[in-house]
C-alpha cells in the first residue's frame, strides 16, 4: 500500500513539472505585440473635435468628424 502511494505522488509530481514546463514554453512562443501605428489627429472643421485622420470625412480641404457636420457645414 505504501509503495502505491509513492508511485501516485511521483506521478502527480511529474505531471506538475510537465505542466509548468509546457506553460513556460507556450509563453515564449507568443510573438511580441506589434506597436500600433499612430495616426495624425485632426480637428473637425465644424465642431473642433479631434479625430484620427483615417476616420475623418473629407470634403475638399475640409475635414469632418461625421456626416451630419459635413452636411451642416454645406448649409448656408
Amino acid at each position: 500500500m505504501g509503495q502505491l502511494l509513492r508511485i501516485i505522488i511521483v506521478l502527480i509530481g511529474l505531471w506538475l513539472v510537465l505542466l509548468i514546463i509546457k506553460r513556460a514554453l507556450a509563453s515564449r512562443r507568443k510573438p511580441p505585440p506589434t506597436p500600433a501605428t499612430l495616426d495624425n489627429m485632426i480637428a473637425c472643421d465644424h465642431c473642433g473635435v479631434h479625430i484620427p485622420e483615417s476616420e475623418a470625412l473629407h470634403d475638399g480641404k475640409q475635414r469632418y468628424c461625421c456626416e451630419e457636420h459635413r452636411t451642416a457645414a454645406k448649409k448656408p
